[in-house]
């Protein structure tokens, strides 16, 4: 490896451009933000409706008499995905930090945290499935896979939580563009004749990206600034958080084909191709209908890694952490705001008649999709919303994920003589099928073929199957699997869900905190959807109660730590 960096630094400045072309396009499948732990299968195994990862007391009332700045505060989560687990988790260490300071012992001043989610299990978009529903078998990930190096609340989890990272799985480097007809362009572990094509085809288009991509990088490593946040303090929307940082509408007002053509200069053949096959694969969005920050977010790429045994079992850490009671397979059905002279407080109704008992809790942190929910019917709580939730739409993937012995594609599939090399990771553009009439766009988003895992089936000889991932906005039917391998799949299994927003062009945002003391954490998720965000989207949430309730701000350091995570 060094001896290869060696040659990298050495190279003439020609050299570079194609070395950083090669490797950023052999990377940007690896983040997906669509882009886990229990050895049980969300979607296959029956689970545990009720979890009590508190083993502190009953589920009670949290009233405990005291003045309106001193009580115990009763907090209610919808939704146990990375928004409502980090939302757990900052607000107990927040509460320990004010509890500490005024010395009283724990849980004085954050009783119940009650954690509601209709899933049977924790993680919400970021879970796990098994092949085979074999637990012994290396889990792999359905919903949101990778995260990279500057997402450092989730590389903090990962130390904090002993956990272990592990690279991508992708089973070799050898990536291709498909329109629909026909391969655009091919990358390998690269010969001079594939070095010099790169650089015919893409010019200083990928030097001119990575400019910009470490510039965004830059700008969002500010919100974890211990001092930044300290004087900046909470903000009071999402348009205020993303202009502080100047990641803003100059980004999100803009198309990424917009933005990449007309203000960052790249070419045609990388705005099309690599660019939008980047898009496509982690925001399901071509480059003319993704906005700009979208459209640099996908290619940041940088230290992409997930956690061995599955990324959930960082949200499960924090739902221990925070001592919260954890209600799965338990839908909200209604929130009621209760107004009394001085105070606001909420009773939460669900389908388990047993846990509707009438106790209200100080304030709900609603961390799912606000149109999604069968709450936002309810005009008893919509009405009184001082801005209304907007609707926004989410992107409806299909991910379809089987086992074979094959190792890569059928050549036939793609059109392609018997015995020709295909790529084992494909990614693809839309660029043909909007340039030329009567051209379709490709069936699929993304195909990757991920390493073997090794198999015995009824005592027999162990043999080694390829998992292959397929992301899509169809089903993706048994005959397109059969032509993709040549056979039938050995193990199969489909998800469709709403994996994130449509991040169109957009200037504002749902609001945060419609109703004082009800947060609504997926606002910031038309600004940019991935695990981390949600975390950040979480903590900023958290921090108005604590201010207001305990008088803890952000970025307030002692020995080394903060509440936040942004002092260590």
């Amino acid at each position: 490896m060094n001896s290869i960096l060696k040659k990298i630094r050495d190279a003439p400045f020609r050299i570079k451009i194609i070395t950083v072309s090669v490797l950023l396009v052999l990377s940007i499948l690896l983040v997906q933000p669509f882009q886990i732990r229990h050895p049980t299968i969300p979607f296959l195994f029956n689970q545990d409706n009720e979890v009590d990862i508190t083993a502190s007391g009953p589920y009670s009332a949290s009233n405990n008499g005291g003045n309106s700045e001193q009580k115990a505060r009763r907090v209610a989560i919808i939704g146990a995905g990375a928004s409502g687990s980090s939302a757990a988790f900052f607000l107990k260490r927040a509460s320990r930090v004010a509890e500490s300071r005024l010395g009283l012992k724990e849980g004085s001043l954050l009783d119940e945290v009650v954690v509601f989610d209709k899933e049977g299990y924790i993680g919400g978009r970021t879970t796990i499935v098994y092949p085979y529903n074999d637990t012994s078998l290396r889990p792999q990930e359905i919903g949101a896979t990778l995260f990279v190096g500057s997402n450092k609340n989730m590389m903090k989890s990962v130390k904090f939580f002993n956990l272990t990272l592990v690279e991508p799985d992708i089973n070799d480097a050898r990536v291709g563009i498909w329109d629909g007809t026909r391969f655009l362009s091919t990358t390998s572990s690269s010969t001079w004749f594939t070095s010099v094509k790169a650089l015919w085809r893409y010019g200083y288009s990928p030097m001119k990206t990575k400019s910009v991509v470490t510039k965004m990088v830059n700008k969002m490593l500010k919100l974890y600034d211990s001092t930044y946040l300290s004087e900046r303090g909470p903000v009071e929307s999402v348009e205020d958080l993303v202009e502080n940082i100047g990641l803003g509408h100059e980004y999100t007002s803009r198309t990424g084909q917009d933005l990449a053509k007309n203000v960052i200069g790249v070419n045609k053949n990388w705005l099309g191709e690599i660019w939008e096959g980047a898009t496509r694969t982690n925001y399901a969005s071509d480059m003319e209908h993704i906005h700009g920050l979208g459209a640099v977010v996908s290619l940041a790429t940088t230290g992409a890694s997930q956690v061995e045994g599955g990324n959930r079992q960082i949200f499960e850490g924090m739902l221990a952490e925070s001592k919260a009671i954890v209600h799965l397979g338990t839908e909200v059905s209604e929130i009621i705001p209760l107004r009394s002279k001085d105070s606001l407080q909420y009773i939460i109704k669900s389908n388990k008649t047993e846990l509707n008992d009438g106790n209200p809790f100080d304030a709900v942190f609603f961390a799912a999709p606000w149109h999604s929910s069968p709450i936002h019917n309810k005009n008893e709580l919509e009405n009184q919303f001082l801005k209304p939730i907007p609707p926004t739409p989410y992107i409806r993937l299909q991910v379809t994920l089987f086992s074979t012995i094959k190792s890569r594609p059928e050549p036939s599939f793609f059109g392609l003589p018997e015995g020709s090399e295909v790529p084992s990771v494909i990614m693809t553009t839309g660029i043909t099928s909007r340039e030329k009439k009567g051209i379709p766009p490709p069936r699929f988003q993304s195909i990757s073929w991920h390493n073997p895992i090794t198999i015995s089936k009824d005592g027999t000889k162990a043999e080694m199957e390829y998992i292959v991932k397929v992301f899509s906005l169809t089903r993706i039917n048994d005959r397109f699997i059969k032509e993709l391998i040549g056979e039938k799949p050995n193990w199969l299994i489909r998800k469709e869900w709403d994996s994130y927003p449509k991040l169109k062009p957009i200037k504002t945002y749902p609001p945060t905190q419609p109703l004082k003391g009800f947060h609504y954490l997926a606002a910031q998720e038309p600004w940019i959807s991935t695990m981390e965000t949600q975390t950040i989207s979480t903590r900023e949430a958290v921090a108005k109660s604590v201010i207001e309730w305990w008088g803890i701000g952000l970025g307030e350091c002692e020995d080394g730590d903060s509440w936040d995570w942004t002092c260590s």
